[in-house]
């Protein structure tokens, strides 16, 4: 077992083309830190912040392996967003490319984190649920600070983008 350390720090925020509002995935550079491991920084990969954050959301109550989100925990990108109107929730499709590590949730109140690697660490539960909801937080908040999202009149991407809402602000509400 290595330094019980996990740390998510976003470096920067943008928008894929000039922010117009026509863009509905937040992009930009984080760094992420499991344990003695680096596992993403500004060098290694620009990312999808909101389908991150997402994705990280949902891993504060159910155990996650790769591939669990038809993407990685952070996607390169995300070209379509799949509304399921029975659950509620989205898929998020993009490149085969993005960063992924294992999520279990432990007796005692703990989380194991298990990189691509092998590298595993045990937090508290507390502690990653800090650190998730802040990180999606502060995706949220630049969301709210920019230009407002022009909502697509396509009625396939339309329902995407709402229903990503709708499953954000579900998740979020929990843990409130």
């Amino acid at each position: 077992m290595s330094k019980n350390t996990f740390e998510i720090k976003i470096l920067n925020f943008h928008w894929i083309k000039e922010d117009d509002g026509q863009d509905l995935c937040l992009h930009g550079n984080v760094f992420v830190k499991i344990g003695d491991e680096i596992i993403i920084d500004a060098d290694t990969l620009d990312v999808t912040l909101s389908s991150a954050a997402l994705h990280l959301m949902r891993a504060l109550k159910q155990n996650y392996k790769p591939d669990d989100y038809s993407s990685q925990l952070f996607p390169h990108c995300g070209h379509f967003i799949i509304a399921d109107d029975e659950k509620d929730c989205v898929d998020i499709l993009g490149c085969p490319t993005g960063i992924d590590w294992t999520i279990v949730h432990l007796k005692d109140n703990k989380v194991k984190l298990i990189t691509e690697s092998g590298q595993e660490i045990i937090i508290e539960e507390k502690l990653f649920q800090k650190i998730v909801l802040d990180f999606a937080d502060q995706v949220e908040n630049f969301y709210k600070s920019s230009i407002p999202r022009i909502i697509p009149t396509d009625e396939f991407e339309k329902m995407g983008y709402l229903t990503f809402w709708k499953e954000w602000r579900y998740l979020r509400e929990e843990w409130k």
